[in-house]
């Protein structure tokens, strides 16, 4: 008697079971227990390859999209390289178009300048020219006006010595002419009296 069954025969002695029962209930009991337990082994095994046979194809089916993804990732990469090579193209070919539209702007501006700096230069002398001719012309200007207020003033000068001895003519001349006006004068005074003092002279004889 297995180790099980003497256990169970020992348990159902204690309960009272007869001995022959409890022997035949510990048999029966020890037969259904192993035969649970190979059907269990058998589910166990039947189980256990169900869930290999999962396995496998759940790694199959992984397997599969890993190679469909690695090979979409593959091709994504591809198009990604593409487009960034592409991408790169453009990118260079735009920084030389912009290098290029820079060159011709800084020629340009280069240009523009350089012609500013000559027609400043070229201002600059006329301004310089004009300055002159305008500094000789103030200078003409100013000699003449000069020599014009020297003949001006001499000629001032003149005149007025002339107005002089004409005024001294004139005054000699009213001078003579109030003597003459003055001896007149005394002549007529004297002539006028003369009958009274004839008649004074002979009223006094």
């Amino acid at each position: 008697m297995t180790t099980m069954i003497s256990e169970v025969y020992s348990a159902f002695k204690t309960a009272g079971v007869p001995e022959q029962e409890a022997q035949q209930a510990a048999e029966a009991m020890s037969s259904e227990n192993l035969a649970t337990r190979n059907a269990l082994a058998a589910d166990k095994r039947d189980l256990s390859n169900d869930i290999a046979g999962t396995e496998q194809r759940l790694s199959d089916k992984i397997t599969n999209v890993e190679q469909k993804l690695s090979g979409e990732i593959a091709e994504v990469r591809q198009e990604v390289a593409a487009v960034e090579q592409k991408l790169s193209d453009k990118v260079a070919a735009v920084r030389q178009e912009v290098a290029a539209v820079e060159q011709k702007l800084s020629d340009k501006i280069a240009a523009v300048e350089q012609k500013l700096s000559d027609k400043v230069a070229a201002v600059r002398q006329e301004v310089a020219v004009v300055e002159q001719k305008l500094s000789n012309k103030i200078a003409a200007v100013e000699q003449k006006l000069s020599d014009k207020m020297a003949a001006v003033k001499q000629e001032l000068t003149d005149k007025m010595a002339d107005n002089r001895q004409q005024l001294s003519a004139e005054i000699s001349e009213v001078r003579r002419i109030v003597s003459v006006i003055r001896w007149m004068l005394g002549f007529m005074l004297f002539a006028t009296a003369l009958p009274i003092l004839r008649e004074i002279i002979v009223a006094w004889s």
